[in-house]
């Protein structure tokens, strides 16, 4: 499920970050309160954040419902929000700007799917594991090894595609099977 909440802060001109500022919410609730469906949220919870997004409940209840329907997704526009969908793993989010081109970077060192089943195949379901263990111990000696782990990251999870000069829609591999 998309991450309704944060696509609502981004909305109120908020960063999670920001949001995080008054301590109300710890990072890890607040992580797991985005992932459900707002009409499953507890009375206390939907109070929580009403109280600290200073808006009534039931319209805040309102406006994450009309979130959760629409074909809105999270526009990542930081490295840390790159990052933070990454490790979550966020089911589809959109990249714009500078990212764009990383993305391409990313998609052009893809291999095929076809071709990653056959190696799947060929090495019994070990290769991909030990591949990418090389790869980590690889990155140890590049200068930004995180910039490289997350690359790796996002070639392995998501797939690319391009919507148009500014944007990529990143969506997780294992959504299509």
């Amino acid at each position: 499920m998309k991450n309704v909440l944060d696509i609502y802060l981004k909305e109120k001109g908020l960063s999670r970050e920001a949001f995080l500022k008054n301590e109300a919410f710890s990072e890890q609730k607040l992580a797991k309160v985005s992932k459900r469906d707002p009409e499953n949220y507890s009375e206390e919870t939907l109070n929580s954040l009403s109280e600290e997004l200073n808006v009534a409940s039931d319209v805040l209840l309102t406006d994450l419902k009309r979130i959760r329907d629409s074909d809105a997704l999270f526009e990542v526009t930081t490295a840390d929000e790159l990052k933070q969908k990454v490790k979550e793993q966020e089911d589809e989010f959109l990249v714009k700007g500078d990212f764009r081109e990383l993305m391409k970077e990313i998609k052009r060192s893809q291999v095929s799917e076809t071709a990653e089943l056959g190696f799947e195949l060929g090495s019994g379901g070990s290769g991909t594991i030990v591949a990418r263990g090389i790869l980590r111990v690889l990155n140890l000696f590049e200068n930004d090894r995180k910039l490289e782990n997350l690359k790796q990251n996002i070639g392995h999870l998501y797939t690319i595609d391009f919507i148009n000069e500014d944007e990529a829609k990143l969506r997780l591999k294992q959504l299509d099977y």
